[in-house]
């Protein structure tokens, strides 16, 4: 009778120690891990709230730009895209602003004198002894802009080069985002309204834009891919307006344009992309009209690429 007393008190007291831990009593392993969880999760939103006060400030997104890039290894990927899109946003909102600063006639002129084809802040600001411009340039490339000339002008665009620090710890669809963005501030595809990238390129952006509007549909930034497939898809079938796809005179296809189009479709001869498909049959057309814009061809396009 004592061993099954014994036997049931050592059991009882088993029992109410599991039934006190699920009644929420904690141990000391539980209890700092909830520690270590609740100061991570303070530490997240303090860097948050940082960053957001910085983006808020007029004239500091040089160091929002360096303060995300110092912390956003330290925070959840759901955080990191939050703040990555909103640094994006302010750098948006803030670009009329900062090309301001560089389109005085002083300031165009100045750069002018020193500038070289292909020159970055960085280069343009070595050659320089003026301090002011010195102080305006770097001021512009560390808000995350880079340098871009046209039509005589120079101005400044987001450098998404530098986004892909912050890439690969945001979520997959942001990751891929930077990355298309980055080709297109890498080179722009038009200058002056003239194509400035081979047709191959051409058609490999407009695949990796089509690839990303299949996979992520739902994404914070599918209208803005959106919005580049369509410019880049209407590029493909008419050309631009200083560099059209058909000849004026002659009518026929820009020979490169024909030459970097079959490429392309033997290249992803296997592939069911709809941007793939629509090329076989454009190029199958050409063929069939000894490459000139006829009035069938016309039609096609009126029917297939609609242009409103």
């Amino acid at each position: 009778m004592k061993k099954i007393t014994k036997a049931y008190l050592m059991l009882a007291t088993v029992t109410f120690t599991v039934q006190t831990m699920g009644l929420g009593y904690p141990s000391q392993a539980e209890a700092a891990v909830s520690t270590t969880t609740t100061s991570q999760s303070e530490s997240v939103q303090n860097i948050s709230n940082t960053f957001e006060q910085l983006l808020r400030q007029p004239g500091k997104l040089p160091q929002a730009f360096a303060y995300l890039q110092k912390h956003i290894q330290s925070i959840p990927a759901s955080q990191a895209t939050i703040m990555t899109l909103h640094l994006e946003n302010a750098q948006t909102k803030q670009l009329d602003s900062y090309s301001q600063t560089l389109y005085p006639t002083s300031v165009q002129t100045k750069i002018n004198t020193i500038y070289k084809p292909g020159d970055s802040f960085t280069n343009v600001i070595s050659r320089t002894k003026d301090t002011n411009l010195k102080k305006l340039l770097a001021q512009t490339r560390d808000a995350g802009y880079k340098l871009e000339t046209a039509e005589g002008m120079y101005y400044p665009v987001i450098n998404y080069e530098k986004y892909k620090v912050f890439g690969k710890h945001t979520t997959a669809d942001i990751c891929s985002y930077i990355d298309i963005m980055a080709v297109e501030s890498g080179q722009a595809a038009t200058k002056d309204a003239a194509l400035h990238i081979g047709y191959q390129q051409l058609s490999g952006r407009v695949l990796a834009q089509e690839d990303f509007l299949n996979k992520y549909p739902h994404s914070n930034r599918t209208l803005a891919v959106k919005e580049l497939h369509d410019l880049y898809y209407f590029y493909t079938f008419y050309g631009t307006n200083n560099t059209p796809l058909f000849d004026y005179d002659t009518k026929k296809i820009h020979p490169n344009a024909k030459k970097g189009y079959q490429l392309v479709i033997q290249r992803n001869s296997g592939s069911a992309s709809p941007y793939v498909q629509k090329l076989k049959a454009f190029v199958a057309l050409l063929d069939q009209n000894g490459d000139k814009h006829t009035a069938q061809v016309s039609n096609w396009l009126k029917k297939n690429v609609p242009t409103s």
